[in-house]
């Protein structure tokens, strides 16, 4: 299947699960990460609201910023992502596409320690297809050796391989209810060397 195709089919399934099974999976998730050592040690998480019947991370955001951690959230800027600090979610104003933003100044990027990345679906060799627009692919471009990607999605939106271009970037960690895979347990990672 092409992307376009994989993409319509994920957002479907995504947006036909019941709202008391998009959160209790989502609250299954939320706590996998917690418990994961690249979670309890960054300072900085970049987290992202969710959209489109994405994995909901709001609650793991909240209890974040009460236990200090600086907790941000992506924006929309001059067609890239650049993410801001946040305090408290009724601060957020809509922005592109009408998806909450926050409305502070942004964070350079080296500065995060782990970025939650959505995504449509995802692979077994760490692969991502997001929306189309490209924006977290410029994000992991740009990543440092020491920060981690970390891709949130349900378990259904994980195959075996998905079609993929030259621009396309790897994640670092994968987490759905039922799975956590690392480079170490599923694929190769090949970072660039910055």
């Amino acid at each position: 299947m092409d992307k376009d195709t994989i993409r319509k089919a994920m957002i479907e399934m995504r947006t036909a699960l019941s709202p008391k099974e998009a959160d209790r999976v989502s609250q299954t998730i939320q706590d996998k990460v917690r418990q994961r050592p690249e979670y309890k040690e960054a300072r900085r998480v970049a987290f992202y609201y969710p959209w489109k019947g994405e994995v909901n991370l709001l609650s793991l955001a909240s209890q974040a910023v009460k236990e200090g951690k600086d907790v941000l959230l992506p924006k929309v800027q001059e067609n890239i992502l650049v993410f801001c600090p946040v305090k408290t979610l009724e601060d957020l104003k809509p922005g592109f596409k009408g998806i909450p933003e926050p409305d502070t100044p942004a964070m350079p990027l080296e500065n995060i320690d782990l970025f939650m990345v959505p995504g449509t679906a995802f692979d077994l060799e760490g692969y991502r297809l997001g929306m189309g627009k490209g924006f977290y692919d410029r994000t992991l471009f740009l990543l440092k050796k020491h920060q981690i990607s970390l891709g949130i999605a349900y378990n259904f939106q994980v195959v075996e391989k998905l079609p993929r271009e030259w621009w396309d970037e790897r994640i670092d960690l994968l987490i759905t209810e039922e799975l956590v895979l690392t480079p170490s347990t599923t694929w190769s990672l090949k970072r660039r060397k910055k």
